[in-house]
This record gives structure tokens, C-alpha cells and sequence, in this order.
């Protein structure tokens, strides 16, 4: 017989058994063989994060097999969206140990991505608080169910954000998951590779791209292909021009197109690349540009007002010079690029283009950029993933056996391995309790 011939229950088993850990079907094998029991795990990280549950506890109900010995009991340690502690339990789960012992995989692989992402999403909004987000984490992921978990995760501390009165998130780059934000479509206008092809038009007409703009002839092939929508948010940075090529979309929108007039509103993304500065950028500008933002008199006492309100477990590993250059005064999109980008925007007339950033907007530079209230109006991040895996692995530990007895009574154990005693429901509780099956 073919796997696919299997029966809908046996090939969900057969399933089961080809993604979970080898010593978790042994261990069922061995229950099986001597006498099933009802256990309580405790599942848990190691990392303070929010939680961000709901997914992962759909999944083990449609797994857990309805002809188990005992229903399976989920039982939460705080709602959806609750910033938790390190090592305290997100939930206990109660069942066949059986049935359980085979999806205790499957169940881990769906919580620590998306709780941690949960957290660092959270953190973000937190720190600027007027700025919209939207999740691009799509690419970077190894396909649908780390996207899934992550954008669930982005969406869960979102919430939590909003509650604190916070913009947020507003979607996500791809449909499959835009309706975990509340949304239908993927949201986004162009990537590089568009001004890479409106540039190649330019040439193959013979045009001269150093006199035509080819992110203004990006611009207007987007106008015209996407006519209904609302806001045009075009890309600045790909021949290192971003102040001159938006002068120039600003012009023709607002004087040559007078698309105002229809409605419709202009963005621009900028998305430097690290190599270099905004244009008209260097580091002494960039110093001078964030003393005149923030009304300091050096350099240092820039940095400190950055990162105010930061402890040492908070920069990542990195150096005071590495923040710097990354956040700061160094080259891609940093503090200092965003102003001098707005005040030139403002200098010209053109007051009301939003700002979209992007590029390497984590925790950190969130609220570096936070602290220092740079006019950011759109972050669009993916870096709310997790920088460093081992802070998504969850875990799972049985706290309670309880052992049918002679009379068919559930006689309950309180056992976990040493160092895991907090994870007890019954602190340190041996003494047999028995329970009615």
C-alpha cells in the first residue's frame, strides 16, 4: 500500500512520526508497551518574550488524536500578547503521554520564533511609537512556516504596541500573511530592480540616465500601471541620488502631474546601502547634521542621548563605535541621513512626502532612532526575526505523572529534573493526590 492509500488517521500518524524526534516515538512506544499515563508539560523559553501561543495550540489540538486515553487539557499561564518573564511557563499541556510524547516537536517548532519576534516587534513599536510599521521578513525566512510564525509574531506584539498607544504595524508584504494584520494584500510598491529596468529603458531609447532620472521614470511607469491607488512611495537610492531624484518626482508630481489634485499622496523609501552615505553625505556632515537635531555640543553627547535608557545585555555585542556607525553618523541609512533627507525635502516646498526607511531596523536601531525622534514616518523592517536562534528554542518538561491505579483512579506525581523544580505546578510535591479518570 501506498502512503497515500493510508487511511486519513494513519497517514496524519505516519506524518506525525516522519517529523518528530526519534526518542520522543520511542518514549510513546515504551509508555505504550507498559501503561499509558496522563502527563503535564510545562513549555517554556529561555528568554523573556510575549506570547504568542494561539498557533501553535491550534496545531496540537488538530494533531492530538481523539480516541487518546484522556482529552487533551490546555492550560495558559497568561493571555495572548502578555509579556512573560525568561523561564516562565507559557503553558501546561495535559494528555495521554502517548499521544503527547510524538508532538512534542512539532509544538516546539511553532512557539519560540514566533514569541521572540513577538517581543523584539513590540520593542520597536515601543520605541517609536508615531512611526508605522510594515513586516518585509518574507524574504529572509526559509520558507512559509518560519514566515507565518514570524509575521504571527509581528502581529501579536503589534497589538500589544497599540494598546499602549503605539501606530504599529499595519501589514506586511505578502498576502499569505496580511490577514494576520487585519488585511487582504501584501503591502509595498517597488524594489531596486524596478529602477534597474526603468534605467534600461532609458538606455535602450537612447536616453542619457545621468540627465533622465530613471527613478522618476520608475515613478511614472508605477503612476501609470497602478492608477487606483492611493499613495506613491518610490525608491531614492539606486544611482546614490536620493536628494536630487526625489526633487525631481517631487516636481513632476506635484507641478507637472498635480496628482495632489486626484487624491492621491507621494512617499519615499530610502534604503542606503552600507557602503556609502546619503548623497551630499560624509561623517563630518553627518556629525553636524544630528548636533543641530538634537542641540548637543558633541559627538558624545549625541551618542548618550541615543542610547539612553539602554543597558549593557541590550547592544548586542556591539561597540560604542560599531553603534555609530550603524545608527549614527557612518554610511547607509542612518540618523543623520533621514534628517538632512527631510530638511531637504522641506528646504524645496515639499513639506508633505512621507519618509518609508528601511534597512537593518532592529530593536536597537529602533530605539536609537526613538530616543533621538527622527522624522521617520513608515519603518519597513524584517529584522523583528530573531538575531540569534538560540534565544527561540522552547522547551518542554513533564512536571506531573499521574498513574492509574487498581481502581482506575489518576494518582498524581510531581516530578521534573533537578534545576526545573520552578516549573512545578505543586512546589516540590511527591505525595500521591488521587484523581478521578
Amino acid at each position: 500500500m501506498r502512503q497515500t492509500d493510508l487511511p486519513a488517521r494513519d497517514q496524519l500518524k505516519s506524518d506525525i512520526a516522519r517529523r518528530s524526534d526519534a526518542y520522543f516515538l520511542k518514549t510513546a512506544a515504551i509508555v505504550a508497551a507498559h501503561g499509558d499515563c496522563r502527563a503535564t508539560y510545562a513549555v517554556f523559553l529561555r528568554t523573556d518574550c510575549i506570547v504568542a501561543v494561539d498557533r501553535a495550540v491550534e496545531l496540537l489540538h488538530e494533531l492530538y488524536p481523539a480516541d487518546a486515553t484522556w482529552p487533551i487539557e490546555v492550560r495558559r499561564t497568561a493571555p495572548e500578547g502578555t509579556i512573560l518573564a525568561s523561564g516562565r511557563p507559557l503553558l501546561y499541556v495535559s494528555g495521554s503521554m502517548t499521544a503527547l510524547a510524538p508532538l512534542e516537536t512539532l509544538l516546539l517548532q511553532r512557539i519560540g520564533f514566533a514569541c521572540v519576534s513577538a517581543m523584539n516587534a513590540f520593542t520597536m513599536c515601543q520605541a517609536m511609537p508615531k512611526a508605522s510599521f510594515i513586516a518585509m521578513e518574507a524574504r529572509h525566512c526559509t520558507g512559509d512556516d518560519m514566515h507565518l510564525a514570524c509575521a504571527y509574531g509581528a502581529s501579536v506584539g503589534s497589538r500589544t504596541a497599540q494598546l499602549m498607544g503605539a501606530v504599529a504595524f499595519i501589514g506586511t508584504s505578502t498576502a499569505i500573511a496580511a490577514p494576520l494584520f487585519g488585511a487582504t494584500e501584501g503591502l509595498g510598491t517597488m524594489p531596486h530592480a524596478l529602477i534597474g529596468y526603468a534605467k534600461a529603458r532609458i538606455l535602450a531609447r537612447g536616453g542619457d540616465p545621468d540627465v533622465e532620472s530613471a527613478t522618476l521614470e520608475a515613478a511614472k511607469l508605477y503612476a501609470e500601471t497602478f492608477p487606483d491607488e492611493t499613495t506613491y512611495t518610490v525608491l531614492v537610492d539606486y544611482d546614490g541620488r536620493e536628494i536630487t531624484d526625489a526633487l525631481a518626482v517631487c516636481h513632476w508630481f506635484y507641478s507637472e502631474a498635480q496628482l495632489q489634485d486626484r487624491g492621491k499622496k507621494l512617499a519615499f523609501r530610502i534604503d542606503t546601502h552600507a557602503g556609502r552615505h546619503l548623497e551630499g553625505l560624509d561623517w563630518g556632515g553627518s556629525v553636524e547634521t544630528l548636533l543641530r537635531w538634537t542641540h548637543k555640543g558633541t559627538p558624545g553627547e549625541v551618542a548618550k542621548l541615543a542610547l539612553q535608557g539602554f543597558m549593557i545585555d541590550d547592544l548586542d555585542g556591539l561597540s560604542s563605535d560599531e553603534i555609530r556607525d550603524k545608527c549614527l553618523f557612518g554610511t547607509g541609512v542612518t540618523a543623520a541621513s533621514i534628517v538632512r533627507f527631510r530638511k531637504a525635502l522641506d528646504d524645496a516646498g515639499y513639506k508633505t512626502p512621507t519618509i518609508v526607511a528601511s534597512s537593518g531596523f532592529d530593536v536597537l536601531k529602533c530605539r536609537v532612532f526613538g530616543n533621538l525622534g527622527i522624522p521617520v514616518d513608515v519603518v519597513g523592517t524584517g529584522s523583528f526575526i530573531p538575531a540569534k536562534i538560540n534565544r527561540t528554542h522552547a522547551t518542554a518538561d513533564i512536571v506531573r505523572y499521574e498513574m492509574p491505579d487498581a481502581d482506575g483512579n489518576l494518582v498524581p506525581f510531581d516530578l521534573v529534573k533537578v534545576g526545573r523544580e520552578h516549573l512545578l505546578m505543586g512546589v516540590g510535591r511527591l505525595s500521591p493526590e488521587p484523581r478521578e479518570r
